[in-house]
């Protein structure tokens, strides 16, 4: 894992090769470190039911925990690593911050209680509020433009190889094993991993693609130039609209052990499949894709998220509604293979409109907008709307009143989609570079 650095061309940017490629060894570094902050996060989903059950909790308190217990110090700490981000070495921050979730991601396995695993989730949400802002910014400085859309869904894709780990092994380990050791076990590759990346990782040159880097400005003007861009603005309201068919993906695990009896072992093993393994290719797929699109209209990295985002919802649909397991495993991974393409893209976007000295603030933004809505409110909504609906009657046990619950949730994405295409319209005016 030596990662020896390379030098840039000031005339052109680009790297200049030695024994190691910098941008690509670093890009592989931080796939992974993205890949265990998805393991960690979508390993609770798989275990959602037995939680429940083993710890007396409704539905209700399933989403807070799930949802707003990470959610909000997920997004209030983003702003913070945003801004560190900025200023300070990335590499060493993003190395802290796998330490400090895989560690929370542990002491999740000693909860005894709502008030422990809601304490806990919540640390999570800390430790995992360095990734995006640190990561994505550290891949901005080692890519140009033209291949950063790539990049960022190579980061992406890896990532999302995470919830397909995590459903599967994290299924197999609670069936074996208990819901608690599966925590445990989980925690140690990033314990492991951390301090290799703190001792042997390399900080890029900031801003080596930008035509203009500004110099650094307080926070709060910071916050307000980024604000001040309708293109940032639309941006910060699609992209946590967008990201909401992640966030309710928690439940899916809980639904599908419900709507159609499976075990945990059997949730993991083919909705992990199905989920996980649609999303990577997605995810990867959609940087191939864009990239190709991007040479003939740069705008593609904004309409793509849009069209696919609007393609998946009846998938989705479809998928809730489906009468037996087998259709359901088939139409999910379809689902989310169509929804998975816009991730790498939309992550794209976030970069046009911020500079070197801005990016990891913007990101932060956008972490903490997706953190409140995407990660928080659409969870709990969905655990809430099931609460109500099983006070009016509605099943429980046969994943009747979960099936409405998530059908109402697909709303947030139409909404993301149109705010997508509406940056699209601005995005000549603001983009720096």
């Amino acid at each position: 894992m030596a990662l020896v650095s390379a030098e840039l061309d000031q005339r052109s940017g680009t790297a200049r090769p030695g024994r190691l490629n910098i941008a690509y060894a670093m890009l592989a570094v931080l796939a992974v470190i993205n890949l265990m902050n998805f393991m960690d996060r979508v390993l609770f989903s798989v275990m959602l039911e037995a939680i429940k059950v083993d710890l007396a909790l409704s539905d209700s308190q399933m989403g807070i925990v799930s949802g707003v217990a990470f959610a909000v110090l997920y997004g209030a700490f983003g702003l913070v690593m945003g801004r560190l981000a900025d200023t300070r070495n990335r590499v060493k921050l993003i190395s802290g911050a796998l330490a400090f979730w895989s560690t929370a991601s542990a002491l999740c396995g000693y909860a005894a209680g709502f008030g422990h695993m809601f304490a806990a989730r919540a640390m999570v949400g800390v430790g995992v509020a360095g990734c995006a802002p640190c990561g994505q910014s550290i891949i901005a400085d080692y890519f140009p433009p033209e291949r950063r859309a790539l990049a960022l869904s190579v980061f992406a894709g890896v990532g999302t190889l995470g919830t397909f780990i995590g459903l599967v092994v994290g299924g197999h380990l609670a069936q074996a094993y208990g819901w608690r050791t599966a925590f445990l076990l989980f925690a140690i590759p990033g314990l492991i991993v951390a301090p290799l990346v703190f001792l042997l990782g390399r900080e890029p040159k900031r801003g080596a693609f930008d035509k203009v880097v500004s110099s650094q400005v307080p926070w709060s003007r910071a916050i307000r130039h980024l604000l001040g861009m309708r293109t940032a603005r639309s941006l910060l309201i699609g992209t946590p609209m967008v990201l909401v068919t992640v966030g309710v993906a928690n439940w899916i695990p809980a639904f599908l052990q419900r709507a159609h009896g499976a075990s945990a072992a059997e949730v993991g093993t083919y909705g992990g499949a199905s989920l996980g393994v649609g999303l990577v290719i997605g995810t990867l797929a959609g940087g191939i894709v864009v990239n190709a699109l991007r040479k003939r209209n740069r705008l593609w990295e904004f309409w793509w998220p849009a069209l696919a985002t609007v393609v998946s919802v009846p998938l989705l649909a479809a998928f809730y509604l489906a009468g037996s397991a087998s259709a359901a495993y088939t139409i999910l991974f379809f689902a989310f293979l169509v929804a998975g393409t816009s991730l790498g893209p939309s992550l794209a976007c976030i970069m046009v409109v911020a500079d070197a000295s801005l990016r990891g603030t913007m990101v932060a933004l956008a972490v903490l907008a997706s953190s409140l809505v995407a990660y928080g409110l659409a969870p709990a909504l969905v655990g809430l709307v099931s609460d109500a609906l099983i006070a009016q009657g509605f099943g429980e046990a046969n994943g009747e009143s979960l099936r409405y619950a998530l059908m109402s949730a697909l709303v947030f994405p139409l909404v993301g989609a149109f705010f997508f295409h509406r940056a699209a319209s601005s995005a000549a005016a603001d983009a720096v570079d």
